[in-house]
């Protein structure tokens, strides 16, 4: 095992338990709030943890799993902005909905949270085709 493989294993390690924890606070958050919004409840409240669970914690598990390197720079940023986007916008729509408002400017959080995780997806092939074009160049010399 090389070192970079330990750098790897243990940036996965931290965020996949970074988002763990975030999960549970947004589970307790929301279980919190619904007990006390006199029995009035909200879907968008109740999955407000898979977000951070599923886009979060499972991705990163998986790409660790497949042996994938842990990208670098902007994707994981803009990855990182997707998600807690796509979390705070369920968050305040549930709070709408138990509160009994609607807003229309909530689905915006979801299109914005959808359009940075494709911006992450499409920088990850970027920077993947630029490095192994450089890695290639200066193997060949």
């Amino acid at each position: 095992m090389y070192i970079s493989d330990k750098l790897s294993r243990k940036k996965y390690l931290g965020t996949i338990i970074t988002y763990i924890g975030i999960a549970s606070f947004c589970g307790l958050f929301s279980a919190v709030y619904e007990h006390f919004s006199h029995d009035v409840y909200s879907d968008s409240m109740i999955h407000l943890f898979l977000y951070p669970l599923i886009g979060g914690a499972s991705v990163f598990a998986i790409l660790w799993v497949t042996g994938f390197k842990y990208p670098s720079g902007a994707p994981v940023i803009v990855y990182h902005c997707g998600i807690a986007t796509l979390t705070v916008g369920s968050c305040l729509d549930g709070i709408f909905e138990i509160y009994g408002s609607v807003s229309e400017y909530v689905i915006y959080y979801r299109i914005i949270g959808i359009m940075l995780i494709a911006v992450s997806a499409i920088l990850c092939a970027i920077f993947r085709v630029i490095y192994s074009d450089t890695k290639t160049t200066v193997n060949s010399n």
